[in-house]
Parts: structure tokens; C-alpha cells; sequence
């Protein structure tokens, strides 16, 4: 099943009722995987979309960031794109600047990362 990714940060905002700041924080931590577009803008499915509303109603029910992870499962086309992005996962390592980056927040996230691995 291919899900276009096409609709904007405010239409996002005005279906699910969320912040932009909101999104971006689920962004950041791994909740939600939306693309980006040539402008670095992101970019929304329709199953982003409803992943959003259910992220809303489990945190209004109380529920933590680490516990919705637990509940929802990463959507099969992130696994795919996340096998791809491991394979160079090692010169993420490496890179001491992040401009230019065509995807930022895949950088951020990637270094993030790195560095609780070896925290750990």
C-alpha cells in the first residue's frame, strides 16, 4: 500500500486539532515519520494523520511518550526506510557539522541516537 505524503503542517493542525510544536515533538521523538519536501517542510499521509488522533486521545487519557511507543506499532514503510537508513548509520557517526543536510531531522535523530547507544 503506497500512502502519498502531500499534506501540510496546517492542515494537520486543523484536523487534529494539535500545535505545531505538538507535532514537531512527536516528530522528534520517533512517534510520528512524516517525509519532507524539498524545502524541508514535512509532510503528512492520511495514516499520519490518524496516528496523530490516536497519539491525542492516549495522551489525553494520561498515557507517556514511551508507553505510546509501546502501543503503536512503527508503520512497515519506516521499517523499510529505517533498514535502509542503518546501512549508513556509521558515517552518521563520523560527519562534524550538519550543514548542508537535505534531511535534517534524519541527522538529528540519527546522532541523537548514536549518542544513547553509547551511553549505554
Amino acid at each position: 500500500m503506497v500512502s502519498n505524503k502531500d499534506i501540510s503542517m496546517k492542515e494537520v493542525k486543523e484536523r487534529t486539532g494539535l500545535s505545531s510544536r505538538q507535532i514537531r515533538y512527536y516528530d522528534q521523538v520517533n512517534l510520528i515519520f512524516p517525509d519532507r519536501s524539498e524545502g524541508n517542510q514535512r509532510l503528512f499521509s492520511e495514516a499520519d494523520i490518524s496516528r496523530l488522533k490516536k497519539i491525542k486521545k492516549l495522551i489525553n487519557k494520561g498515557y507517556n511518550v514511551e508507553t505510546i511507543k509501546k502501543k503503536l506499532k512503527i508503520p512497515e514503510t519506516v521499517k523499510n526506510k529505517k533498514n535502509i537508513r542503518n546501512k549508513y548509520h556509521n558515517k552518521a557517526d563520523r560527519l562534524k557539522s550538519l550543514y548542508p543536510v537535505s534531511d535534517r531531522s534524519f541527522l538529528v535523530k540519527m546522532l541523537n541516537k548514536s549518542k544513547e547507544e553509547k551511553n549505554e
